[in-house]
């Protein structure tokens, strides 16, 4: 008969991994499968080992940033203008940083980690298959209704999440076919990938997405070629090649970066709202209205209370008021520097472990950190819902195979 802490243990683990599958799809089903994980992570603290495998993932070194981001996020609160709700509400949106010691606790053998990354390939997998077949086919269910090239294919989220997580996606398939153990698997991973960037680049209006993935092919090149200067350079004139080429085949990309430009441009509240208008606007007022409390911020939760008394227009605020668009000055206006700091710490254990990890891994980690740095400047990912439940749990997924490597190689 199977102990109760082994199925407690069994229950956290399977939870975790339809987190995984859920929230590029539903934010509703990726919740409910978290808050069963740490339910059962709960009672296995107390009929199981959840505890230990918790305290040993404490060394990882991706906890402390975490935990010490979200403790001060905590702190903020203390001098914010907000009212209790909204606090909670910003609490409730950063929380999973306080999870991540369990999330790498439970994500401490090869096969739970294997499992979660099949499980996120495999939902993005089927958003990238209803992608191409949206530009034939109507489905009543996806975000969008436009058939053909040109158009924006958007399946489950808004462009700007669906751009992020493809394009990382995009990542992880050349991974696979850089390590696949046959030819065939090889190249099948490649298509993957070939057919995600594309979907990215032609299939979908979302900007972000379309610097995200250059931005990351261009780093993850770098690192799977090494050293090497003559594949770096060959790697280089290949994705100046795929940059020109797309720039003059996407009449939407070209549109788009167009549209960009002209709004970034001519930006100000006193014409009608624009998207790269807007962000402007929002990191102008963010860093301005920092340097009034550059240490400490304004207070966790503040952002939403003292935005509409520099936005006073209802159209301009009903775009900008809620989040700045950028989680760089997010912090800084609201932690301080303090915040900014904790939160580059964050990113830099990531990139640091990258340095340490064989050629393969070090692209794909870092491929990871580019996504996260273009993300993060364009939108408030560890504030929204769908990017927060990616960023944190990709963190925690691509970091939880370091304990267990160094036990590995102490072991006698």
């Amino acid at each position: 008969m199977t102990p109760p802490s082994t199925l407690l243990q069994q229950g956290a683990k399977a939870s975790l991994t339809l987190a995984f599958f859920a929230f590029p799809m539903s934010v509703a089903l990726a919740n409910v499968a978290l808050l069963l994980t740490l339910v059962f992570w709960l009672l296995g603290c107390v009929w199981g080992h959840s505890l230990r495998d918790t305290r040993q993932a404490l060394s990882n070194p991706l906890a402390p940033p975490a935990l010490a981001l979200f403790a001060w996020i905590a702190l903020a609160a203390l001098w914010s203008p907000a009212e209790g709700p909204l606090i909670g509400a910003a609490l409730g949106k950063y929380s999973k940083l306080l999870w991540v010691p369990v999330f790498i606790g439970l994500l401490n053998d090869p096969a739970m980690r294997r499992r979660c990354a099949q499980a996120f390939a495999l939902a993005m997998l089927f958003t990238l298959v209803v992608t191409w077949l949206n530009v034939w086919f109507d489905f009543s269910w996806t975000r969008t209704h436009n058939q053909g090239f040109g158009e924006d294919h958007t399946v489950f989220k808004d462009r700007i999440a669906q751009g992020i997580l493809m394009s990382f996606f995009t990542v992880m398939a050349l991974h696979q076919a850089m390590r696949a153990p046959t030819r065939a698997r090889g190249v099948l991973a490649a298509l993957v990938a070939a057919l995600a960037a594309f979907s990215v680049l032609f299939l979908s209006s979302g900007r972000t997405g379309y610097l995200a993935l250059l931005l990351a092919l261009a780093v993850f090149a770098v690192f799977a070629v090494g050293l090497h200067r003559r594949r770096l350079a060959i790697a280089a004139l290949a994705l100046v090649a795929v940059m020109a080429i797309t720039f003059t085949t996407s009449t939407q990309l070209r549109s788009r970066v167009n549209e960009a430009w002209l709004e970034a441009r001519d930006s100000s509240i006193t014409v009608p709202v624009t998207s790269a208008g807007a962000r402007m606007e929002m990191n102008r007022f963010a860093l301005q209205s920092a340097l009034e409390h550059p240490v400490l911020g304004h207070g966790t939760a503040s952002y939403p209370v003292l935005s509409p008394t520099h936005f006073t227009d209802p159209a301009w605020c009903a775009v900008v008021c809620v989040h700045p668009h950028n989680q760089f000055a997010f912090f800084l206006f609201e932690q301080g520097l303090i915040g900014l700091a904790l939160f580059l710490w964050f990113v830099f254990a990531i990139a640091r472990q990258a340095w340490r990890e064989d050629t393969p891994r070090r692209a794909l980690m870092m491929g990871f950190v580019t996504v996260l740095l273009v993300a993060n400047t364009t939108h408030s990912s560890f504030w929204l819902s769908t990017e927060n439940h990616f960023f944190i749990l990709m963190s925690a997924l691509l970091m939880a195979a370091i304990p267990m490597r160094q036990r590995e190689r102490v072991a006698p």
